[in-house]
């Protein structure tokens, strides 16, 4: 049974008997694949349970961003982005992952049975809600940001932050930080390489160190 943070507080032998409840169910997913379209009207609320991935925006034009990575215990579904053109925007595995799907309604509302965990596994939810809302408005720091440097800059400093410590990984390749920074993947590869001849980073693969 999942260990992740949905089920924070609730006994092992419960979990069975609400993942019924809320009609949930899992699905495996293989590296790229698209694992839901965002205009999909019955998506629900889905958790990853193993792996990674990523939610995108996807243009017109064939360009697209990133808008979040989503690791182990992370928590993606319309709620998040209603304002957004849903029909713009696919969540992709990064990796071979597995996803938990719980029902919406479910959720948000009492559920006959009167399950008395119900009310814990929706304060899971909000919280991971609030995690979530915290990292987006972190990305719309970045990208407030006016210049290629100041947004790889801004970034690193909010990665290392959230390790607490200056050297880190990357959680995308070269390739997705473009994409998640919404720069050109050229020009950053360029200042990548001027901010490590000036001694601003260190920087091997996908391991950087501020310095």
């Amino acid at each position: 049974m999942t260990k992740n943070r949905l089920f924070y507080n609730i006994e092992e032998k419960e979990q069975a008997s609400m993942l019924h409840c809320f009609h949930s169910m899992m699905k495996n997913y293989s590296d790229g694949e698209i694992i839901c379209f965002y205009s999909s009207q019955d998506m629900g609320i889905g958790i990853v349970e193993k792996g990674t991935a990523c939610v995108i925006h996807n243009l017109p034009s064939g360009s697209r961003t990133i808008l979040e990575h989503l690791e182990e215990g992370d928590i993606f579904g319309q709620l998040f982005y209603f304002h957004a053109a849903k029909e713009n925007i696919t969540v992709e595995a990064a990796s071979d992952c597995v996803i938990r799907y719980i029902d919406y309604e479910h959720l948000i509302k009492r559920c006959g049975n009167a399950c008395a965990h119900h009310s814990q596994l929706v304060s899971n939810v909000l919280l991971m809600v609030q995690e979530k809302t915290q990292r987006i408005c972190e990305h719309l720091e970045v990208l407030s940001q006016r210049s290629t440097r100041e947004r790889l800059i801004s970034y690193f400093h909010i990665l290392a932050r959230q390790k607490g410590r200056n050297t880190f990984l990357l959680p995308f390749t070269i390739s997705a930080l473009a994409d998640y920074l919404s720069v050109d993947r050229s020009a950053m590869s360029r200042e990548l390489g001027k901010m490590k001849n000036e001694g601003l980073i260190q920087m091997e693969k996908r391991r950087v160190t501020l310095l």
